[in-house]
């Protein structure tokens, strides 16, 4: 399958929160910048149909009526056309047959907690997605101050990785990239400081030869492209 150079559909994914409005700020940069064309969808619980007011004795607004309203209102300062999808059921199960039956490119959520890593708690329907979804999952904390310029990306020297890495150069031809890997491992603890250096060093060299030996590391990627290898506990050490 031949892979597109940028997303040109994008999927937001939004539980209708006060701070969803900054994974909606980035949906709508990036779906500008790409020109591509952007969905912003919400699951509700299904209720049973025909619930009646006690008052009026008439079919009350449901849920979903609700939420489409809701949508919509966050819809109507975006500068871009955006379409408003609203599905009952649950939530991961719905946006992931959302996800696949449309063939998105991308994915956006939002974040619950305002902390910072390593303390950052992704909620169960993020979770589930990331595990399940095949296209890339873009988790927004912060609300956008411009295009993204430094990119880190996480490496453990998986496949995985190094597809993260390529899609990063591809979303953001631009963007100068960082490809950190952080090991922690018990015998770094008996080490001094210029044998961890050296353990560093050895370790970035078996890295960047296999970095140049893949033949879709480009000569643009390489002038972009900074690796950083350090010893420690993974999650503080990506934070820092």
């Amino acid at each position: 399958m031949t892979r597109r150079v940028r997303p040109k559909s994008i999927l937001l994914a939004t539980d209708l929160s006060s701070r969803c409005d900054r994974a909606l700020s980035r949906a709508a940069q990036l779906a500008a910048e790409w020109e591509a064309n952007l969905i912003a969808a919400t699951v509700v619980e299904a209720e049973p149909d025909q619930l009646m007011d006690q008052r009026e004795r008439e079919p009350r607004t449901t849920p979903a009526e609700r939420a489409l309203r809701t949508l919509e209102s966050h819809l109507t300062d975006v500068k871009i056309r955006a379409e408003a999808h609203v599905a009952s059921g649950n939530p991961a199960s719905v946006l992931r047959s959302v996800a696949e039956q449309n063939n998105f490119d991308l994915i956006i959520m939002g974040t619950a907690r305002n902390e910072a890593l390593p303390g950052l708690l992704l909620g169960g329907t993020t979770k589930q997605l990331m595990k399940t979804l095949s296209a890339p999952v873009l988790i927004v904390h912060d609300r956008p101050a411009g295009p993204y310029r430094n990119i880190l990306v996480a490496t453990d020297r998986s496949q995985g990785a190094r597809e993260a890495l390529f899609a990063a150069a591809r979303f953001f031809p631009k963007a100068r990239i960082t490809l950190f890997n952080a090991h922690d491992f018990p015998a770094a603890s008996n080490l001094g400081a210029n044998e961890r250096a050296k353990h560093d060093m050895d370790l970035r060299s078996e890295m960047l030869a296999e970095i140049i030996a893949d033949p879709r590391v480009s000569t643009d990627l390489a002038a972009r492209l900074e690796l950083v290898v350090e010893t420690g506990a993974v999650e503080r050490l990506v934070s820092e």
